[in-house]
């Protein structure tokens, strides 16, 4: 019972938490406007397929005009006329033949913005008139159909680009950025309490492991509802999260180790500045070797997330990891308290 008056008691503290309360405004408002985001790094990403531009067409190109749906000029000297005025943003002279080889003129303007957009789009749509006269020509096209079963699956071009973006960098980047703001608290609490003198008050009402499993449960119970709530974010933006119980129940596997740090090293120096330097440099190598193991929790969440197979080997591996939390509150509460009692805490 003592322990969860002490995870009440810095639930309701976390309001005083101005850098906290910062990070967990910034998590949200990027949950809020992950379907802002994921389309602004698509486009940064490939801008490819939002590109659009007026192309006009020196010549007879059929094929080529049913695809691009150009403005047709008579003469070369007009069209580059109105490329100059921004009445159109590249010019392509050619006569078309649908046997043999096109040479293609492409004119666009120099050092604008207009010819980006118009580069962006000519490629796009050459590659789209390469495989019209590919099929005209009897020549066999790379054409590749996903299917789920025997059933086949119609996947939009760009569709494998923004579920990378969602699934596999930004639910990781808000579990591992909901980590490090509730591991950096447990840090903030424990190390006030030392600061402020408060800690000899605490041990004289309550053991030592008491209190570092009420302050432990409170940075569980913070990680659980930031979560919650991004997940909610998500959701309303239109991002379907699959598995949402399973994802919570990993964000406490990709806790645990970043709490078990922050838990030692903010009672080893019991200072605050000192606490979250060490936890820093530790949990920079320790969130480089999740993403560079696929079955580490952020693997398992990109996976449940996405509603797809999860291999076996990965339940023990989370519960490995979860069992790091209990593992840290007993033995720093055991070696910590010696420390304490030496020092007259």
């Amino acid at each position: 019972m003592d322990a969860l008056r002490i995870c009440v008691k810095d639930l309701k503290g976390v309001k005083r938490e101005k850098t906290v309360l910062m990070v967990v405004a910034l998590l949200l408002f990027v949950a809020s406007f992950s379907s802002l985001i994921v389309t602004g790094l698509e486009i940064l990403y490939s801008p490819t397929g939002f590109a659009n531009a007026k192309i006009a067409l020196v010549g007879h190109a059929p094929v080529f005009s049913s695809i691009v749906h150009p403005i047709h000029y008579e003469d070369l000297t007009s069209a580059l006329r109105d490329m100059v005025r921004g009445k159109v943003d590249a010019v392509v002279m050619f006569n078309e033949n649908v046997s043999s080889r096109n040479y293609i003129t492409i004119y666009i303007p120099e050092n604008e913005i207009r010819d980006i957009k118009a580069l962006l789009f000519l490629r796009r749509k050459m590659m789209e008139y390469q495989d019209v006269l590919r099929r005209l020509r009897g020549i066999p096209t790379l054409n590749l159909r996903v299917y789920r079963g025997d059933t086949p699956i119609r996947v939009p071009e760009g569709y494998s680009l923004r579920f990378m973006l969602i699934y596999v960098m930004l639910i990781p980047l808000l579990a591992v950025t909901t980590s490090v703001v509730c591991s950096a608290y447990l840090i903030d609490t424990i190390c006030e309490e030392f600061e402020t003198g408060t800690m000899e008050v605490l041990l004289s009402a309550t053991e030592l492991g008491d209190i570092i499993a009420g302050k432990v449960l409170s940075s569980i119970m913070l990680s659980l509802i930031l979560t919650s709530l991004w997940i909610l974010m998500l959701e309303f933006n239109g991002i379907n999260v699959h598995g949402i119980p399973g994802v919570m129940a990993v964000t406490v596997s990709v806790l645990s180790p970043l709490l078990a740090i922050s838990l030692i090293s903010s009672l080893a120096t019991r200072s605050r500045e000192k606490a979250q330097i060490t936890f820093s440099i530790l949990a920079i190598a320790v969130i480089m070797a999740m993403f560079a193991n696929p079955y580490s929790p952020l693997g398992t969440i990109v996976r449940i997330s996405a509603n797809s197979p999860v291999h076996p080997i990965e339940i023990p591996v989370q519960l490995a990891l979860i069992s790091l939390i209990p593992a840290a509150t007993v033995i720093s509460s055991k070696v910590f308290n010696n420390v304490l009692l030496r020092d007259g805490v």
